[in-house]
């Protein structure tokens, strides 16, 4: 699924700042390139190119995703209606083809996301499950990310920031506890920094003229390793976008092409919000909540909420609740411009794995595993599960997960 990635970013609940965005301070060197005189004639001014982007109100399309990590592949196709003031949009699910050993998609065939201002909304058929979640409001002062890449790519001065969020999930961000406890989702641990933004002529999508534009990254500390945007000329809008990155020791290649588009169609406002007769009447509900600490989280929940002591240089990311299948809390915290972070679950259910290595936290025999880079410490304790993980020194995390046994 297409995720807005159109300059006017949504935070999500700081986790769940529902279905991304890790904004992480521009921090690498560049050089400084002159401008292409072609790209001086042919592409607008920036203040145009933002007057053309500013002309755009809605947009519908069928849009196709390409997603690769680490050599499997899942292909989604979905009815994409967008909504850019105030930001909305609902994508439903066409189909779905992937590969062995491919993720399984947060919304299967059928299923649909829908976003309006500050409600995600998300039912997967797959599970029955309906998922409602608040989310961050978008920053409208913020300025558009595909006009400055137009005046990058006219002057050659570089630009940080290249992308909103650097995979193209549906979602600002997905839910850290909406995989019970497990790693990975469709955001990802992604160092940014500053790109070169090269203009390469103009080329038709699916009928429609576009800018290709070319950007490269200035240090190769950075995530993104390449990445291609083709911005209709009309609106300065992508209907087309490939981009290649690692994360976590991953490798990640998405294309994502908008077909059969139509720009400032008139919206029905009832498509940006969830009918009864779209949900079966069975379907299990599941709602998020966010907290702006573990104490507020403690404070409102009957439930076990650890308060971990975390490296200073950590700050919390997300405190978040889930209700059910199973009930969780999750708390994440990251070191800002670093891919490090550690990420505390606690669920209702027991876990009986006993693979990883043994190891004792405080009076619990845990297990340790280590995948990808990730280290995982498990429990059990009074019938909860509680889990420490993270892209961090195994001292680290059994220091942290030690607190924890002792909070929780």
């Amino acid at each position: 699924m297409s995720g807005p990635d159109d300059g006017r970013p949504a935070n999500w609940l700081q986790l769940a700042r529902i279905l991304v965005v890790v904004a992480l301070i521009a921090v690498s060197g560049c050089n400084v390139y002159g401008g292409s005189p072609d790209a001086e004639s042919a592409l607008p001014s920036q203040q145009e190119a933002a007057d053309q982007f500013a002309s755009l109100e809605t947009l519908r399309a069928n849009v196709t995703t390409v997603q690769t990590r680490n050599n499997a592949t899942i292909t989604t196709v979905v009815q994409k209606y967008q909504r850019f003031d105030p930001w909305s949009y609902r994508d439903r699910v066409l189909s779905i083809n992937r590969t062995e050993g491919a993720r399984e998609p947060l919304v299967a065939e059928g299923g649909f996301v829908v976003v309006n201002e500050s409600t995600l909304v998300y039912y997967d058929p797959a599970s029955g499950r309906l998922t409602r979640a608040t989310i961050g409001g978008t920053d409208s002062s913020a300025e558009p990310l595909y006009p400055r890449l137009v005046g990058a790519a006219r002057s050659g001065q570089p630009i940080s920031r290249p992308t909103t969020t650097p995979g193209v999930s549906a979602l600002p961000r997905v839910p850290a506890g909406d995989r019970s406890g497990q790693e990975g989702n469709g955001s990802t641990t992604y160092r940014e920094g500053n790109v070169s933004v090269v203009y390469a002529g103009t080329e038709m999508i699916d009928g429609r003229e576009t800018y290709r534009m070319e950007l490269t990254p200035a240090s190769s500390e950075m995530s993104l390793k390449t990445q291609t945007l083709w911005l209709d000329t009309e609106y300065l809008y992508p209907v087309k976008r490939h981009t290649r990155f690692t994360a976590n020791g991953d490798e990640y290649e998405y294309t994502v092409t908008f077909r059969d588009v139509e720009f400032n169609p008139t919206l029905d406002p009832e498509i940006f919000r969830v009918e009864a007769d779209e949900v079966p009447a069975d379907a299990r509900q599941v709602r998020f909540d966010d907290y702006e600490s573990a104490a507020a989280m403690d404070d409102a929940l009957d439930f076990p909420v650890p308060e971990p002591t975390v490296p200073e240089e950590f700050s919390l990311d997300s405190a978040t609740h889930r209700t059910a299948n199973p009930e969780l809390v999750s708390l994440r915290y990251e070191q800002p411009n670093s891919d490090a972070q550690i990420t505390v679950f606690v669920s209702e259910t027991v876990a009986n794995d006993t693979s990883g290595t043994p190891i004792q936290i405080g009076q619990y025999e845990a297990r340790r595993m280590q995948m990808n880079g990730t280290t995982a410490i498990t429990w059990v304790a009074d019938g909860y599960t509680f889990r420490v993980s993270g892209q961090v020194e195994t001292d680290t995390l059994l220091r942290v997960a030690r607190s924890v046994a002792e909070t929780a």
